[in-house]
């Protein structure tokens, strides 16, 4: 294993607050409120209807999201890339059309898929975990089809003020104790999952090859759903 997929993984383990497994259930727990009706309205307006696509899910986690489109579209060719052990370990009972990798996502090699081979591709709360998200776009815009479509969902810039009130309820900042360690993880969070703007993340998608079609605001505001398509 390189020393960067290493750093990578302890980052990760470090970001889902130490505890891997617990991420993982998580991730199974929340899965049916992520991908809701609403989710599946978006992703089917705009990905190719056809019985052979290609579709690839980065950070995968225990690859549920490629296992309902595996019942639904048997022909596809599913590719799911995931790093983090812990959700590698939930992967059960995996489809015949079901690939997994693992790469690290913050500066994939170009081999990871070939050339124009992917018609549509997710990413889900993914973003946000890398250290840049600039190389992993260049690669997208080689590795998806022209024309071919990228669904991406993460969390955006928040006020400071609402995520304290939202992670310490009821609390008076002026006069109540706090835990340093709960205030210098809750900072730390705060920077991790509010790097970028809905406006930066569409720009950083134009700056790097795709044409962003449409926006969903989600969560009140807190995450953001681009389409965008592969010039």
């Amino acid at each position: 294993m390189s020393d960067d997929l290493e750093s990578t993984r302890q980052f990760l383990q470090r970001h889902h607050g130490g505890d891997g497994h617990r991420a993982a259930e998580r991730t199974v727990t929340s899965h049916g409120r992520n991908h809701d009706e609403d989710f599946w309205a978006f992703w089917d307006k705009y990905t190719p209807r056809a019985d052979n696509r290609h579709v690839a899910d980065l950070g995968c986690g225990p690859a549920l999201f490629l296992k309902q489109l595996a019942a639904k579209h048997p022909g596809y060719t599913l590719t799911g890339i995931e790093i983090a052990p812990y959700m590698l370990a939930r992967i059960d009972d995996k489809p015949h059309n079901l690939d997994i990798r693992i790469a690290d996502l913050n500066a994939p090699g170009e081999e990871v898929f070939p050339p124009a081979s992917i018609d549509a591709c997710l990413a889900n709360m993914l973003v946000h975990e890398l250290f840049q998200p600039v190389i992993l776009f260049q690669r997208l815009h080689r590795w998806i089809k022209p024309g071919g479509l990228l669904v991406l969902t993460d969390n955006v810039r928040q006020p400071l003020e609402n995520f304290l009130h939202h992670r310490f309820p009821d609390t008076d900042f002026s006069s109540d104790a706090l835990s340093p360690q709960d205030l210098n993880d809750s900072f730390r969070d705060y920077f991790e999952h509010n790097r970028y703007t809905a406006d930066e993340l569409v720009r950083l998608l134009e700056l790097c090859g795709f044409e962003p079609i449409e926006q969903q605001q989600l969560r009140e505001g807190r995450a953001l759903r681009i389409a965008a398509r592969n010039r």
